[in-house]
């Protein structure tokens, strides 16, 4: 029972890491003014979060490993260097996007 508790404590531990530190950087505060912007906010870092932990095991599954070996800061990595390839594309040219 408490092996199990500490291990969700530390997932969510991870967890909260993942987004202060990697995905948001050191020094992100809350811009929001007002309350109902401040959650809209948080759902936007949520939403983030979720964004590359789908990415990587829709990645993992494709290359037939676990999803747990693959890093999180690596995949952001992996993400900011392709941004520029896709500022360039049409939404046509998305490869998830593809219509057809």
């Amino acid at each position: 029972m408490l092996a199990r508790e500490y291990h969700q404590r530390w997932e969510v531990e991870n967890t909260i890491d993942e987004l202060k530190i990697h995905l948001l950087g050191r020094k992100t505060h809350v811009r929001s003014q007002k309350p109902r912007e401040v959650v809209q906010e948080v759902y936007g870092w949520l939403l983030g979060h979720w964004s590359v932990r789908m990415l990587m095991f829709q990645a993992a599954t494709t290359a037939g490993i676990p999803p747990l070996r693959l890093s999180f800061t690596g995949t952001l990595r992996v993400i900011r260097r392709a941004i520029p390839k896709f500022q360039h594309l049409q939404p046509e040219e998305f490869p998830l996007f593809s219509i057809g």
